[in-house]
C-alpha cells in the first residue's frame, strides 16, 4: 500500500491533513487526533520538504502514541518510509528528549537491522549522539559504532556521529579510549575529510575536559 500511495499522491493530500492539525488551539481534540494518519502524512508528498517534516515532528511530539508510531516506521522495509520517518523522528526527538530517552532500546536495536538505509542510520546515530546514553546500552552501542567508524564505505556523517558516540561512552568507560585513539590515529588523521577530523578532535577535547574536571573534584575533596 505504501509504495502505491507514494506514487499516486501529490502534496495536496498532505497539506490538507496537516491543515487539520495546526488550526486553532495547540491542544488537539480527540476527534482530530483520530483523523491523523501519520503514514499518509509521511508518504503523500513526492518530495518531503523541511517544513513538512517539521509539521509531522510537531504532531508526533504532542502524543506519545504518534511518537512511538513514527519510531516504528523507521523499521519499515520501505526505504522511503524508513528514511522519512527517521528524519521526522530526529526533529521530534529535539522537542521531546524525555520521550526519546525512553526509546533508546528501540533505537539501538534499529542499528542491528540489515541493509538499513543511510538516511535512517544517519538520523538514528544523530539522535543517540544528542541524547544521554543509558549505561545498559553501552556495550551494544559501542560494538556498532566501532564497526561504523572503521568502515571507509560508510558516509562521513555516519562515521563522525559514531565517533562522537564512542567519545561520550568513553567518558564513563575509559577502557575503550585506547582502541578509539588507535582508530583516530589510523583513520581520522589530518588527511581525512574535515568532518572526521572535527569529530575526532571533539572526542579528544571532551576526554581532556572530563579528566581535568575529575582531577579538580578530587583536589577539592582533599
Amino acid at each position: 500500500m505504501g509504495d502505491r500511495y507514494f506514487r499516486n499522491q501529490g502534496n495536496e493530500g498532505f497539506d490538507f491533513q496537516l491543515k487539520l492539525h495546526f488550526q486553532g488551539n495547540i491542544h488537539f481534540k480527540h476527534r482530530m487526533m483520530a483523523d491523523i494518519n501519520l503514514l499518509k502524512a509521511l508518504m503523500a508528498p513526492l518530495h518531503l520538504r523541511k517544513a513538512q517534516a517539521e509539521q509531522i515532528a510537531a504532531v508526533a511530539a504532542r502524543s506519545p502514541t504518534f511518537f512511538k508510531q513514527l519510531l516504528g516506521f523507521m523499521f519499515s522495509d520501505n526505504i522511503t518510509c524508513s528514511k522519512r520517518a527517521a528524519w521526522c523522528f530526529s526533529l521530534a526527538a529535539l522537542l521531546r528528549p524525555e520521550w526519546t530517552l525512553q526509546c533508546q532500546k528501540e533505537l539501538v536495536t534499529l542499528l542491528e537491522k540489515e541493509n538499513l538505509p543511510d538516511g535512517t542510520l544517519r538520523n538514528t546515530l544523530r539522535i543517540l549522539r544528542d541524547g544521554q546514553i543509558q549505561p545498559a546500552f553501552f556495550d551494544r552501542l559501542a560494538y556498532h559504532c566501532f564497526n561504523l567508524v572503521e568502515d571507509p564505505n560508510q558516509a562521513i556523517a555516519i562515521r563522525a556521529f559514531a565517533m562522537r558516540i564512542l567519545g561520550d561512552i568513553g567518558t564513563t568507560v575509559p577502557d575503550i579510549r585506547g582502541e578509539v585513539r588507535a582508530i583516530i590515529e589510523y583513520y581520522f588523521t589530518d588527511q581525512a575529510p574535515p568532518g572526521l577530523v572535527s569529530s575526532a578532535k571533539a572526542v579528544l577535547n571532551l576526554w581532556k575536559k572530563t579528566d581535568n574536571q575529575s582531577k579538580s573534584n578530587k583536589r577539592n575533596k582533599q
